[in-house]
């Protein structure tokens, strides 16, 4: 499998696909980030709809609703960097899953599709980064 993956590694196309996916994400991230700084609301959905009502609940807990913007923001910064870049796709993992059910779960016409879209390109930069991740696996001797 992981020579699979270095071959991949070496086509020019896949090497493209991956910085494109490391910069969509890292965007996509920083500005889905600031959309939940203080005094910014995520959407203008009324509340009268259950995703409005669902994004409204999520800004009326303040600390943590920004805490969310500020860890997208960091994220999508890791990701867009050299910095931490083996570490950013595992770290970003948790947040693109938890929207992907976000919008399946509240029947987000279009969304899914996108935020599925999200999910696979983490885990190609997840899978992109394996080989460094294996020691994480491996049984420790004493």
């Amino acid at each position: 499998m992981l020579q699979f993956i270095d071959r991949i590694k070496a086509n020019r196309l896949f090497v493209f696909l991956y910085w494109a996916t490391k910069i969509s994400l890292g965007l996509g991230f920083v500005l889905s980030g600031i959309r939940k700084l203080p005094g910014v609301k995520f959407t203008a959905i009324g509340t009268d709809n259950p995703i409005g009502l669902f994004f409204e609940g999520m800004y009326q807990t303040g600390f943590y609703w920004n805490f969310i913007g500020y860890y997208q923001i960091a994220i999508g910064f890791l990701l867009i960097t050299p910095w931490l870049k083996k570490l950013s796709p595992i770290l970003a993992f948790p947040v693109t899953f938890n929207i992907f059910l976000v919008s399946a779960s509240l029947h987000m016409r279009g969304t899914p599709v996108i935020t599925s879209a999200m999910v696979l390109g983490n885990l190609f930069l997840m899978l992109w980064h394996s080989r460094s991740y294996l020691p994480l696996f491996q049984k420790s001797t004493p």
